[in-house]
């Protein structure tokens, strides 16, 4: 069963049983008090023939001026008295004498009569007698120092009847407003329903793939508040999915350059071994020309299974945070790279403060080290390579700048890409594939900071990284 069944039938059986019960309850109050009142004025009726009896025998008594009557006397008195009351047909009364009656008034239910007989010196009954309802009283009567007994009856037939009119109608006009209440709560419960109903239809919409798909949001209930949910929840899963789609095309990219990068240099190790393997005369020169192709393409793959490494294990990676001393860094690389600067006609200049940062010893030197590798790669023979630090009260920024050809504003951001290569002859040449770039930016990343490259063609290019300075030493 859906909702708006739900909560069509709950409400329109609570409506119409809380207007019965009311109906009811207050038809039957009304009842109630009906018949109070019809017994209060039988009662008054009762009492007052009663009186009436009694006036009449002591009015008898003093007009012939007699202590005591005799049976005889009180019999005809209560029969004169009686026989007075025979116009009103809406009454009937009946005089007992030791159970035996003495006289009647008007037509009752005789048999009613003896049964409330019995009850005690005062009493009164509701009987039903032929479809016909009568209100029965009964009292003794102490007449001229004898006990007599008087029934006394009246017809509430109509009061019954009325009552019994008003529930039929109220039972009819509850069936008609039920109705009435059925189809405009019907309509109301669709109407109020309708935003759910669109709510739903999205959200299947969006589990179909539509993730395009939004809830059109009005005014600000609760369904609008779930509408807002639900479209922020589709903002996120659309931006997640296409994240994952980004992520799913980087790495089948990435892949591909990397059986790329791999397949090049396993061609020429099996192409040159083989060579050595069947060609029967050999003369030394070229089994020393065969062999270094063999070592230098297995020492591309070695550093290629290096740096993959490292680029992959950096997500992982634990750092171990210390002081690092910037001129004891400088003096370091310079140490390091002395032999790849005389090889290939650079220069170094170190231009750094005597600053101190807070990183990781071995992923900083790593971070540098690549940087530098990168500068004197691209820098030409005689050229610069620059190692300087600008220094603030809030960081420390570190730049590696070469003199290079430089590169475009369009390509900057491709720099940091795994396999990415401006110059894929040069960067083989030197034993690349094209990750210095993106290890170091994962390194940067891992430190809270990132990569600053700046370059234009023909103008070289600086790569700077900023960290938040941790100590100032004078």
């Amino acid at each position: 069963m859906k909702l708006w069944q739900k909560i069509f039938l709950t409400t329109l059986a609570l409506v119409i049983i809380v207007v019965n019960v009311s109906s009811i309850v207050l038809l039957s109050n009304n009842h109630r008090l009906a018949i109070e009142r019809e017994q209060q004025s039988a009662l008054s009726r009762h009492s007052y023939l009663v009186a009436d009896i009694k006036n009449a025998i002591i009015y008898t008594q003093l007009v012939e001026r007699r202590v005591e009557l005799d049976n005889d006397d009180v019999t005809d008195i209560a029969r004169e008295v009686l026989g007075g009351w025979r116009s009103d047909s809406t009454m009937a009364a009946t005089l007992f004498k030791d159970g035996k009656k003495i006289y009647t008034v008007n037509k009752q239910p005789a048999k009613a009569e003896y049964e409330i007989l019995g009850e005690p010196d005062y009493a009164s009954r509701i009987v039903e007698v032929d479809d016909e309802t009568y209100l029965l009283i009964v009292s003794t009567t102490e007449l001229n120092g004898e006990d007599y007994r008087l029934v006394s009856s009246f017809d509430i037939t109509t009061t019954y009847e009325l009552f019994s009119a008003d529930f039929n109608q109220v039972r009819a006009v509850g069936i008609v407003s039920a109705l009435l209440v059925a189809g405009i709560l019907l309509l109301l419960v669709r109407t109020l329903l309708r935003p759910l109903r669109n709510l739903s239809g999205t959200t299947r919409q969006i589990a179909s793939g539509d993730l395009d798909k939004r809830v059109t949001i009005k005014g600000n209930d609760e369904v609008s508040d779930v509408a807002r949910s639900l479209n922020t929840m589709a903002d996120s899963i659309e931006h997640n999915v296409g994240e994952l789609e980004k992520l799913a095309e980087s790495r089948k990219v990435f892949i591909g350059n990397l059986a790329h990068e791999m397949k090049t240099p396993l061609t020429s190790i099996l192409g040159f071994a083989d060579i050595l393997r069947i060609k029967r005369q050999i003369t030394d020169d070229e089994r020393i020309e065969y062999s270094g192709v063999i070592v230098g393409e297995t020492k591309r793959l070695q550093s290629l299974s290096s740096k993959l490494m490292e680029l992959l294990s950096l997500g992982n990676m634990q750092l171990t945070l210390e002081d690092i001393d910037i001129r004891a860094l400088s003096t370091t690389i310079e140490v390091t790279f002395q032999p790849v600067f005389a090889r290939s006609g650079i220069s170094f200049v170190s231009d750094v403060d005597e600053v101190v940062i807070k990183g990781d010893d071995e992923l900083i030197k790593s971070l540098f080290y690549n940087l530098i590798d990168n500068s004197v790669k691209a820098s030409p023979q005689g050229g610069t390579v620059t190692f300087s630090s600008t220094v603030t009260p809030q960081q420390v920024k570190l730049s590696v700048t070469d003199e290079g050809s430089g590169i475009s504003e369009d390509q900057i951001p491709l720099l940091t890409e795994p396999f990415f290569m401006l110059d894929k002859a040069r960067t083989r040449k030197h034993g690349g594939a094209g990750l210095g770039l993106a290890l170091c930016a994962e390194i940067a990343r891992a430190h809270g900071t990132e990569l600053i490259i700046t370059s234009s063609p023909g103008a070289g290019t600086c790569v700077s990284v900023s960290f938040a300075r941790e100590v100032e030493n004078a």
